[in-house]
């Protein structure tokens, strides 16, 4: 980073004027020379406090933003792979690259010390690109959408009570709205543009100039996306009220004007070109896609699995007994309670590899696939035979579930191969904090597996020929908040 062109010329204007009162003929016992020194440094030091003023605003600046954003990391400290699981704060720390630090290095760049100080970030540094921001709006977009999250409690971080711990700004919820107009949802839209008007600083409460210029600001930015977004959705009485508030701020701004004066013919039925109706780039959910958010939203309230039927069986490696649930009779479900210990899966957990593969498309997978050492593999053998024998398992593969990930339906294959597979089984290595569970549709059955447990499902019929059975069609519930990691086989 140079120094910017103003400071440069300040200084060059310092030197030429020193150079100019200082005459070398000039004696230095001349009383009358020595007033004009002294005129002189009057006017250096009345020029110098100017500028060191504006420097002393721009490192105030500069400082209380890199001061907050220290503050975070103090907090985060080692456990960031946690405070990233968090889908707020991957939004948060995006938006900061998007704005927060571009303006950080605008106040450097106004100063010499720090801009020869500072790295270059476009060189040195790996920023987070626009589409990396846009995905973060899109999933905590995704995840609003599933479990019904009101905007005015999701800004503050809380969502079915808990305190996720990460603050929206108002301009956090416009870029919400934006996104969410971008995506013909008006009425997601709406309700972030209500929370955003609702977080800007009040005006009464500002104690100095620069806070009234961010509500007046803010107030103007949140108008205008208002007033293009009520437009685009054919509520022209509400885009007239808006445009009317606009214009309360800036009377004399000729766009505005002109938006009020189209408007107005469009709801005279005058104007010629109406906007044509909008296509909505959301498509509208299904019955089933609707219930699978009932269930997912139930689930994440839900202690308990809600099984019919409770029975003990004697563990076959260990002088234990197994707690078993059935949750459904036909098609065939039972969850298996603490198969392994916790140590045994802290002991899995680091057998996987967490190199993902390079094939997923970012933001789009169901899941993050990985692999099981043979080591790992060695282990889990023993959990068939642990169990009383549920069927001939194939290799474990590994998945990790985080708010990054879409729910998709998993539909058994029918390709050729795949017709011995009669039942599956998931065991659950590491829990989310919030959501993740395992639903079946056509069952309304949701289950939170606890760590450690496993269920097994049938996903063929018990006849002669075995069929598919389209009722075991599972996925796994968004999550939320932290990351779940588990383990998942056929059987044949």
């Amino acid at each position: 980073m140079q120094m910017p062109q103003a400071i440069r010329a300040g200084f060059v204007w310092l030197l030429l004027l020193v150079a100019v009162v200082w005459p070398s003929e000039v004696s230095a016992g001349s009383e009358e020379h020595l007033r004009e020194l002294v005129a002189t440094e009057t006017s250096l030091i009345d020029a110098l406090r100017k500028y060191i003023e504006a420097l002393e605003q721009q490192l105030t600046v500069i400082r209380r933003e890199t001061s907050a954003i220290e503050e975070i990391h103090q907090l985060v400290g080692e456990r960031v792979e946690e405070h990233m699981g968090n889908p707020l704060n991957v939004l948060t720390i995006l938006k900061r690259f998007q704005s927060v630090w571009p303006a950080i290095e605008q106040q450097a760049n106004a100063t010499l010390t720090l801009s020869d100080n500072l790295p270059d970030f476009e060189m040195e540094l790996q920023l987070p690109s626009e589409e990396d921001y846009e995905t973060a709006l899109l999933n905590l977009l995704r995840l609003q959408s599933v479990y019904d999250l009101e905007p005015a409690t999701l800004s503050l971080g809380i969502v079915h009570g808990l305190k996720l711990g990460s603050v929206m700004s108002w301009s956090d919820c416009l870029e919400m709205a934006r996104k969410s107009d971008r995506n013909g949802d008006y009425a997601v839209a709406k309700y972030w543009l209500e929370t955003a008007m609702e977080k800007l600083p009040a005006a009464g409460n500002a104690t100095t100039h620069s806070v009234f210029s961010e509500e007046e600001r803010g107030k103007v930015q949140i108008l205008e996306a208002s007033l293009n977004t009520h437009y685009r959705a054919g509520e022209f009485s509400s885009a007239l009220t808006t445009v009317k508030e606009l214009l309360l701020l800036r009377p004399t701004h000729q766009n505005w004007q002109k938006a009020k004066a189209k408007i107005e013919r469009a709801i005279n039925g005058t104007e010629k070109k109406l906007l044509p109706k909008r296509k909505s780039k959301t498509k509208s959910k299904s019955v089933e896609q609707l219930l699978i958010d009932e269930l997912c939203r139930a689930t994440t309230q839900q202690v308990t699995t809600g099984s019919r039927v409770l029975e003990c069986r004697r563990d076959n490696s260990y002088l234990r007994m197994l707690r078993l649930e059935q949750l459904s009779e036909d098609p065939h479900i039972t969850l298996y309670h603490d198969v392994i210990s916790i140590r045994q899966a802290d002991k899995l957990i680091s057998l996987l590899d967490d190199r993902e593969h390079e094939q997923q498309p970012k933001g789009v997978a169901p899941f993050a696939p990985m692999e099981v050492s043979k080591l790992g593999q060695k282990m889990l053998r023993g959990i068939n035979y642990q169990l009383g024998g549920l069927g001939q398992m194939e290799l474990w593969q590994a998945r990790r579930h985080s708010h990054e990930h879409v729910t998709e339906s998993e539909v058994p294959s029918t390709t050729t191969g795949h017709e011995k597979h009669v039942a599956r089984a998931m065991l659950n290595l590491k829990d989310s904090k919030l959501g993740g569970a395992l639903v079946f549709p056509q069952l309304e059955l949701g289950v939170n597996i606890p760590r450690g447990s496993l269920l097994h499902w049938r996903i063929r019929s018990r006849d002669e020929f075995p069929r598919l059975d389209y009722r075991s069609r599972q996925l796994v519930c968004p999550v939320l908040l932290g990351t779940q990691l588990s383990l998942w086989t056929n059987l044949n």
